[in-house]
């Protein structure tokens, strides 16, 4: 078997859904080392993946959360690019992204675009001494940034409220100043951007596709290449298998195909919230998505 590079990701504490058992597994079954690295006791990690203590990579950190939606992106932000620094030659993966193919590109720079001309860093992978990486854990070190790369409307007003001792916090800003708009941003500036994959090879189903993975299985491949090595599935899927079939994947649907492939039990992760909105109705028939 070929030797692939380790993919890392994170999760801060307490049980996995299927989604996140899924994608895991998925590395695991192409034959690459995955850890998962978590500050608290973690329930339902797949067989095969290695659970690590995130002390050893951020030790001490405040848990940022998105002011709005109260997501800890911004924290898992802030981690990867520490990962990049201290963890070298480890891929980092969100934990919603799928195997397709194994994930190795044969360079240390491992990104991709999401559009046509914004990159993603949910499949990350930089050298330690990469000028980018530098620039972004100097960028993340500051609460209260003004960023460089959002609109001058917007850079003006950030001025003024520092200037005034009332500066905005990062959990207030736009979506992604830690994420996509930074990593886009500093990857142009240091010219890196080179490296970076077309959308197909990691991003081939957008955002606004998202619900193609509750269709049939073909809708899904019929809209990948053979370059694609991954498949983002976008997290906020669960609010949709939460409201609409009681936290599972439907039968017949690509995602249940491929818990059935995998061996993932989705009654055994059954997704019960997302965000701060929780599900407590059970009218889908769970007899018929167990995958176990």
């Amino acid at each position: 078997m070929a030797e692939y590079p380790t993919v890392a990701a994170l999760w801060i504490g307490g049980s996995l859904t299927w989604l996140e058992q899924l994608c895991l597994k998925s590395y695991v079954d192409a034959g690459q080392h995955v850890v998962l690295y978590t500050y608290e006791g973690v329930q339902g990690v797949p067989e095969g993946v290695e659970v690590r203590d995130a002390n050893l990579i951020l030790e001490g950190a405040k848990m940022y959360r998105h002011g709005r939606t109260g997501s800890v992106a911004l924290f898992s932000d802030l981690f990867r690019f520490h990962l990049m620094q201290k963890a070298p030659g480890e891929i980092w993966i969100d934990t919603d992204i799928y195997c397709w193919k194994p994930l190795d590109v044969g360079q240390p720079h491992v990104f991709g675009y999401e559009t046509r001309r914004q990159l993603n860093g949910a499949v990350l992978g930089l050298p330690p001494d990469s000028e980018a990486l530098g620039l972004l854990l100097e960028f993340t070190k500051e609460e209260y940034p003004i960023p460089d790369f959002v609109a001058p409307k917007m850079k003006a007003d950030y001025i003024e409220r520092a200037e005034a001792g009332d500066p905005v916090h990062v959990s207030e800003m736009p979506w992604g100043v830690w994420g996509p708009l930074g990593v886009t941003w500093y990857l142009n500036q240091t010219g890196e951007a080179k490296y970076a994959q077309p959308v197909e090879v990691f991003y081939p189903i957008h955002y606004r596709d998202r619900n193609l993975f509750f269709k049939r299985p073909m809708r899904v491949v019929n809209a990948l290449s053979d370059s694609t090595l991954t498949l983002h599935m976008w997290a906020r899927i669960k609010k949709f298998s939460g409201a609409n079939y009681g936290g599972y994947a439907p039968p017949g649907s690509f995602l249940e195909h491929k818990l059935r492939e995998h061996g993932i039990d989705q009654t055994q992760g059954r997704i019960v919230s997302h965000g701060k909105i929780s599900f407590d109705h059970t009218e889908f028939d769970a007899a018929a998505a167990n995958t176990g």
